[in-house]
């Protein structure tokens, strides 16, 4: 694993922020494995924690679930641009990703993926009542029959809600917190290659 100091290039920054991502994608307990996710639509920026589900660093796309009637989903079909962070305080590390973001609804990559959830899993996904919907109470927003015991038929509705948000990586910056002075470096997308540079921290 690469230690970023105030010797390392450009190169092995960006590397290392790719080899971190994939770290959290893979490891349930990696910092990385839940960034926040910022969004903007009819009510103005919003920011939620998300699941780290997939990371390709050749196609580089980030990739989490949602129920397509959350809002996050809405303000992606209104404006299709998300931020992404990420923190790892051991480290003392910060990504921040800018990114255009795809929404894949009952479409090829959707149903592989629906098919591989557990059936305990589907929760997210299933309840009768929108994400974000009010109630003078609390309420599950789970199905009674799931509840009792999850199957493949009280879970199929879900495929209904749930959908897969990949986003393609425009721009990435990293910070790394020291001592001795901060580290800073910002990476763009340039058509068939990275542009790199460092930033005053």
């Amino acid at each position: 694993m690469t230690v970023i100091n105030k010797q390392s290039s450009l190169e092995e920054i960006l590397s290392h922020v790719w080899n971190m991502l994939n770290h959290g994608n893979m490891d349930k307990q990696h910092p990385y494995r839940y960034p926040a996710l910022a969004t903007y639509g009819s009510e103005g920026i919003q920011q939620r924690t998300v699941v780290l589900r997939a990371v390709d660093t050749a196609q580089r796309t980030l990739t989490t679930y949602s129920d397509l009637r959350t809002q996050k989903v809405a303000d992606l079909s209104f404006h299709p641009q998300a931020s992404w962070l990420f923190y790892d305080q051991q480290a003392q590390e910060q990504i921040r990703v800018s990114s255009q973001v795809a929404i894949h609804h009952q479409d090829k990559q959707a149903m592989e993926i629906w098919q591989k959830i557990p059936l305990k899993g589907r929760a997210d996904y299933i309840g009768p009542h929108p994400p974000g919907a009010s109630f003078q109470h609390h309420i599950a927003n789970l199905p009674a029959d799931f509840m009792e015991e999850p199957n493949e038929e009280n879970t199929a509705p879900g495929i209904e809600h749930f959908c897969l948000l990949q986003a393609k990586v425009q721009s990435i910056e990293f910070l790394k917190l020291m001592k001795d002075g901060h580290l800073r470096a910002g990476f763009i997308w340039q058509q068939k290659s990275w542009g790199s540079r460092w930033i005053a921290p």
